[in-house]
């Protein structure tokens, strides 16, 4: 495995750009993979907004204190701060496409 991929065997992350791939990058995107029935650890991120693009599958995302479902082909933006998690409702594991507005992400659970 290589230092760009994440994988905790329900959610793996595969980093595509962040600073610690391309120096100086100024931004970050992602694919994650979530397994069925699988809700990812409540964060926020206070130094970057998140843009969360579903390729396959069908999520719950929060935003903040409120929930909506997203299926293939839906993107939702989460602000710089809101408290957000995503929860694979489908039978089969959901693909996403993340684009962060930093480099360097700051995580805060």
């Amino acid at each position: 495995m290589n230092d760009a991929v994440k994988d905790d065997s329900l959610v793996a992350m595969e980093w595509l750009m962040e600073d610690a791939i391309q120096k100086d990058a100024g931004v970050s995107l992602a694919r994650m993979t979530v397994a069925p029935d699988t809700l990812s650890e409540l964060h926020s991120h206070p130094n970057c907004t998140e843009a969360i693009h579903v390729e396959q599958g069908t999520i719950r995302q929060r935003c903040g204190d409120e929930w909506m479902i997203l299926e293939q082909g839906q993107t939702c933006l989460i602000p710089k701060g809101y408290s957000h998690q995503t929860q694979n409702i489908g039978a089969e594991s959901a693909v996403l496409i993340l684009a962060y507005s930093s480099g360097t992400r700051i995580y805060e659970t």
